[in-house]
């Protein structure tokens, strides 16, 4: 029974730190840039998001909306 509850709190503690340092990681590489600081049509937004930086496209903040895009940004490797 003791073997049993030790392997299973290991791989627990495992799986919570391999999550953690991934999470930690996808945050690292993620760039933001404003569009558009003074309005925000959201089919724009999105488009030229995409097209611009392959990001996702949003509308945030009170009027006016800023149009804001989130990218990845971590280094290319190139081979």
């Amino acid at each position: 029974m003791t073997k049993i509850s030790f392997t299973i709190i290991f791989a627990l503690a495992l799986f919570f730190t391999v999550i953690s340092k991934t999470s930690e990681t996808m945050i690292e590489n993620q760039c933001s840039t404003v569009l558009d600081p003074n309005d925000c049509n959201l089919s724009w937004c999105q488009s030229n998001c995409r097209q611009q930086y392959q990001g996702f496209g949003s509308c945030v903040d009170v009027n006016p909306h800023k149009c804001v895009c989130i990218y990845d940004c971590s280094p290319k490797m190139i081979y």
